[in-house]
């Protein structure tokens, strides 16, 4: 029987208008109410990373985000612990290259009590020297735990060759001989400057009454209005449309093919393509789909082509990465050595073929639908909720339903499609990494002559 999409309208947890309001210690909440779920994400969303840090403090925003867990002047690293055990809940923090966040999810009654906590932690965290040198050993091991993962490994050479001596392409926890240079004063000094001082948004997705959290915010001390301007970039209004890297001149990748050596068993392929900014929500939606039409679904062209009908991998898919002012979109692949020009050739001859010929409109329907059904399953998540209110507010996007943003994917035309995959792969700026064992000189050759043959 052919798949019929519900005509039910309650497509997800039903959720009121979204809730924004700035204070004036310039903390900034934005909140997502949700009657149908019984839980609620809160997320702190701090305007630093490694994008931030310049030598002789990188992997600082790392460290700062692992210590906010070891204590706060009223609170200690157990006592933290226990109380969102207590509730049944969890609290977590990550840092990326422009923010870092720490979160929590609980049951909703008791989001007043994890909100005092995570502001506990945001503003009088301690950073005991005892303390520092304990988790600095600890961060050494989840470096090199890292190291040991060749997909990590091989995401950190490859921001080497995007972002060739630009902060960006750092690696966020920096190395162990980085980490091994921070001192407990210049952490803390971090943690004040960016931490306590910094630009703050906290983001808010569940069944809470937003008002309900206001007063306490409002106790925070006072926060920057804006997010740290980055000094090795010029502003996002000065950057030509189509950059894929930092747009310091000096420090852009000029694209091409490289070939990295590696003690790993198996080879990594990465083919990537800048994508256009500044950039819309709806041109997100639109990479969205063409994502899932090239290489993110098991039905997308590059996994039939390498996997189901070539058998030349186990792993192929495809991604996009966005920053403040630069992104890029990336066909991925992970097989022996002795299919590398293999598929590499098979990802080539697959990308020129789309740009030829584009997509058929069942293609289009199902991709578009597949996008839909992930926000519908995603919108079950407070998380996810919670962190896609952050992600809008960064991009400086309009908070908008799900609902809506469903009735926008579906209305992608295949024009508009056509038009963002030719802006995409169209691109002279493209680069192509085999990462791993020593390819012969030979394969080497007949690779670079791939895509030289391509230009």
């Amino acid at each position: 029987m052919p798949l019929k999409r519900s005509t039910s309208k309650k497509t997800e947890p039903a959720a009121r208008p979204v809730f924004k309001r700035r204070f004036s210690n310039g903390v900034t909440l934005i909140a997502e109410p949700i009657e149908a779920v019984r839980t609620v994400a809160i997320g702190f969303w701090f305007s630093c990373g490694s994008r931030y840090e310049q030598k002789g403090r990188r992997g600082i925003s790392h460290f700062a985000e692992h210590m906010l867990f070891k204590g706060t002047k009223s609170r200690s690293a157990f006592d933290i612990a226990s109380a969102f055990d207590r509730m049944g809940g969890y609290a977590n923090a990550f840092t990326e290259r422009e923010q870092v966040c720490l979160y929590c999810v609980v049951p909703s009654f008791y989001a007043k009590d994890a909100l005092d906590i995570l502001c506990d932690m945001a503003e009088h965290s301690v950073f005991l020297s005892e303390e520092t040198e304990r988790e600095r050993t600890v961060i050494e091991s989840e470096i090199e735990a890292s190291a040991d993962d060749p997909e990590d490994a091989a995401l950190d050479a490859v921001s080497d060759i995007l972002w060739p001596g630009d902060p960006l392409s750092f690696p966020i926890a920096g190395t162990v001989k980085d980490v091994r240079k921070l001192t407990a004063d210049s952490v803390r000094s971090w943690y004040a400057d960016f931490f306590q001082k910094g630009e703050l948004t906290v983001c808010v997705a569940g069944n809470v009454n937003p008002e309900a959290l206001c007063s306490r915010l409002e106790k925070l001390g006072p926060h920057a209005a804006c997010r740290p301007r980055i000094q090795s970039v010029p502003a996002v209004a000065q950057i030509p449309a189509g950059v894929l890297l930092s747009p310091t001149p000096k420090k852009r990748s000029k694209g091409g093919v490289h070939f990295l050596s590696a003690d790993f068993q198996q080879e990594q392929f990465f083919v990537l393509y800048p994508l256009r900014f500044p950039f819309t929500l709806k041109d997100y939606y639109a990479w969205s789909v063409l994502n899932a039409l090239i290489g993110d679904t098991m039905s997308s062209r590059l996994f039939q082509a390498l996997r189901e009908r070539s058998g030349y991998c186990y792993t192929v898919y495809s991604f996009f990465s966005l920053y403040a002012d630069c992104g890029y979109w990336c066909a991925y692949a992970c097989a022996p050595k002795k299919n590398a020009a293999k598929i590499l050739a098979v990802v080539r001859d697959e990308l020129q073929l789309l740009v030829q010929k584009g997509f058929g409109d069942d293609e289009i329907r199902a991709a578009k639908e597949h996008v839909c059904g992930e926000e519908i399953i995603n919108a079950e998540d407070t998380e996810h909720r919670m962190k896609r209110l952050a992600r809008c507010a960064f991009y400086g996007f309009v908070q908008t339903p799900f609902d809506e943003s469903l009735k926008a994917i579906r209305g992608l035309s295949g024009a508009e499609l056509e038009s963002a995959l030719q802006s995409l792969l169209a691109s002279p700026e493209k680069i192509v990494v085999a990462y791993g064992p020593e390819l012969s000189s030979s394969v080497q050759k007949k690779i670079k002559s791939l895509y030289r043959a391509e230009n």
